[in-house]
């Protein structure tokens, strides 16, 4: 059986496609491209469920980009540390809530509310 690519592909270039693919993504939603972003999202998860089957859960690597300039980016990479890191990623939530514009605040703020409501668990 052959391996997927993500396997074989270092951690610190998956790292660096994470952000590639978030930037995609973020260009994407401003052209109303909805199946371009879905496909990037789909990448996205890839990678965060390659790190998260590493040794020592490698997620935490895209902690790095809490603070991205682009909060797409800060916003993903908040999801995918949600269950390793939730005090932090949840404070990017917040921030992004109160100071971002657009479908990041948006999904920041409702992220928050289905956390509180114990409607969205992390994996």
């Amino acid at each position: 059986m052959k391996k997927h690519p993500l396997v074989e592909t270092s951690s610190d270039a998956l790292v660096l496609r994470f952000e590639d693919l978030c930037l995609l993504q973020y260009r994407s939603l401003e052209r109303e491209e909805i199946a371009a972003y879905n496909r990037r999202f789909d990448e996205i998860e890839s990678i965060v469920d390659e790190l998260m089957s590493r040794p020592g859960d490698e997620r935490r690597l895209l902690q790095r980009f809490y603070n991205h300039k682009n909060a797409q980016v800060a916003l993903t990479a908040a999801h995918a540390n949600l269950a390793i890191d939730y005090v932090r990623a949840r404070k990017v939530f917040e921030e992004i809530a109160e100071d971002a514009m657009g479908i990041q605040q948006l999904e920041a703020g409702m992220t928050l509310d289905n956390l509180d409501r114990g409607i969205y668990l992390p994996k």
